[in-house]
């Protein structure tokens, strides 16, 4: 399988590939030939149902598949970081009911390493903030009113101190802002996103 892209929605991938799946991993997904508004329609509606693993969409035209995407989902650019105190700790925060890592949506005028020290220090309270290397993006689905926003989000390495003053913004609806140990995570992660655990799996956290 020559695989262009993985997208969460409701926690479930959606997978967009130029080619057949021959893993076993994906046998009982739901594959689906051809990338038109049709097929990324019915991949919602299949991602939606209790019972469900995954769908993969498979078109050979890699142009098409990316141009199709576009047209079916409302696209937004976000960034946020993994950021590693002295102690090797890693920041996270609780929201909605679930662990997450610091991120939010990139602002007019901004570039997408600003937006994401700006978010990182707008979730948690932190002033000082070490951009380091770019670790991966994430992309998920979820709806906004009438739409379906397929957002990107970039994810970089940062570093900050132990000492600095945690506070979590309560209008973002952040509940807590934690220095985790790393063998600490994994618990966490039980109540999380698939997004965040490939972020942490790709910086070498977990």
């Amino acid at each position: 399988m020559s695989l262009i892209q993985k997208i969460y929605f409701s926690n479930k991938p959606l997978l967009l590939a130029t080619d057949r799946l021959s893993d076993k991993r994906y046998e009982h997904y739901l594959q689906l030939h051809g990338a038109n508004a049709l097929h990324f329609d019915q991949a919602i509606k299949h991602l939606e149902q209790k019972d469900t693993v995954g769908v993969v969409i498979i078109e050979a035209n890699k142009v098409q598949l990316e141009k199709e995407l576009l047209w079916a989902f409302y696209p937004l650019h976000s960034a946020g970081g993994v950021v590693q105190n002295e102690l090797n700790e890693i920041l996270m925060i609780y929201r909605r009911g679930k662990w997450d890592l610091p991120k939010g949506k990139l602002d007019e005028g901004e570039d997408i390493e600003q937006c994401a020290i700006r978010e990182v220090q707008e979730e948690t309270g932190i002033n000082t903030v070490h951009l380091g290397s770019k670790i991966c993006n994430t992309m998920h689905i979820y709806p906004m009113g009438n739409k379906l926003i397929l957002k990107n989000t970039a994810w970089y390495k940062m570093r900050s101190s132990s000492k600095e003053l945690l506070s979590p913004q309560t209008e973002e609806n952040i509940e807590q802002v934690l220095w985790v140990k790393p063998k600490d995570i994994p618990v966490l992660l039980r109540n999380s996103f698939e997004t965040i655990m490939e972020v942490l799996v790709a910086s070498n956290i977990i």
